[in-house]
């Protein structure tokens, strides 16, 4: 019987064509980590299972077998459905779709696949509903803080330098067309799809399975997960999300999840001090500065993978306070962990206690 356990990593995922292998001395750049808890007892039918390395991290694939339908070749093309979807959003990748877009003249509508237009347009709707805590244009920035595929820089970046980025750094100057599919930006600005596209990668793959016949799953890239219906026992799939301390890996609070998708963002991986100064990976699109709070992780419950996972990264963005607030009057289920006299408190919100297991 298995058990997954949500794993935390803190930076963004760089959707690049080399693989960076998950160890505790490599930046960890998930918003949840996902391990496997076994318990004893008879599986029956058979629980398959298929791994990989893709979009700079790894993924597993849980389904339910079928005697009804063929899935040996399943493991290859579910590798090709998370290949197509790094080939087409890497900004590591020269000849990708967002590559090109990135590259493209501002003010000019420029021709994309259908599927980024619309993930752009889901991004920019979260962009508006949090007032721009989630926003696809602040790459940038996260670079220029050493976050990103540079190793943290010599000094803090100055005043100057941030405020030289800023007039690039908005998702409002980002226009989304579907028919046909373009975007155009009003300004010289780079996307960066990575606090989104791991979860849409996993909506993609859950997608395919379900066009497969496939009707029980446990779908995680990166640590962002989606499940449909439950395990042979008849459970729901168990998830740990992980405790935000410091030292080795544990489990904080295990939650039964049906039908629904879960993402977790972290600011205890991935950090440097400079000057007695702790800087985190996760920066406010609005200051252009690393958040300064108590807030340790968040996991956020969605319909979908995308939305969770972006969900989650502006959460973390608003911090203790705004952050519940925000989710409690948006009805979003989520789980806050706050470093609060000297230990980790849970904040539930919007429903999240019902996903909880005693």
């Amino acid at each position: 019987m298995d058990v997954v356990i949500a794993r935390s990593e803190a930076t963004r995922q760089p959707l690049a064509g080399k693989v960076l292998i998950m160890t505790m001395t490599h930046r960890f750049i998930l918003a949840i980590s996902t391990l496997l808890l076994t318990a004893c007892g008879a599986q029956a039918p058979e629980i398959k299972t298929t791994t990989g390395l893709a979009m700079g991290t790894s993924y597993t694939v849980k389904w339910i077998a079928s005697e009804t339908i063929d899935d040996s070749q399943f493991s290859s093309q579910i590798n090709q459905v998370i290949r197509q979807v790094e080939d087409s959003m890497s900004t590591y990748m020269d000849a990708s779709d967002l590559s090109g877009l990135n590259g493209a003249e501002a003010g000019v509508w420029h021709s994309v696949p259908t599927a980024m237009a619309q993930l752009i347009e889901q991004a920019q709707g979260i962009s508006a509903a949090t007032q721009g805590a989630f926003d696809i244009t602040v790459g940038p920035v996260v670079d220029l803080w050493g976050f990103g595929p540079n190793p943290k820089p010599e000094t803090i970046p100055t005043l100057a330098q941030l405020e030289e980025l800023r007039p690039l750094v908005g998702y409002q100057y980002i226009q989304v067309r579907i028919k046909p599919a373009a975007i155009k930006k009003s300004r010289a600005s780079a996307i960066d799809l990575s606090a989104i596209a791991k979860g849409y990668g996993v909506d993609e793959v859950a997608l395919w399975l379900q066009e497969k016949g496939i009707e029980h799953y446990l779908v995680e890239i990166g640590g962002e997960l989606r499940t449909k219906g439950r395990k042979p026992n008849g459970q729901s799939w168990r998830i740990a999300i992980e405790s935000p301390a410091e030292q080795a890996r544990s489990v904080f609070q295990v939650v039964r999840v049906e039908d629904r998708a879960i993402a977790t963002s972290g600011n205890y991986r991935n950090y440097y001090e400079e000057g007695g100064v702790r800087y985190s990976h996760t920066l406010d699109p609005n200051t252009l500065q690393p958040v300064r709070h108590k807030l340790a992780s968040v996991t956020v419950m969605a319909d979908n993978a995308a939305t969770a996972d972006a969900l989650a990264t502006a959460l973390m963005v608003m911090g203790e306070t705004q952050g519940p607030e925000w989710a409690a009057m948006h009805n979003v289920p989520a789980y806050f962990i706050i470093w609060q006299a000297d230990q980790f408190i849970a904040k539930p919100v919007a429903g999240f206690e019902e996903f909880i297991e005693p």
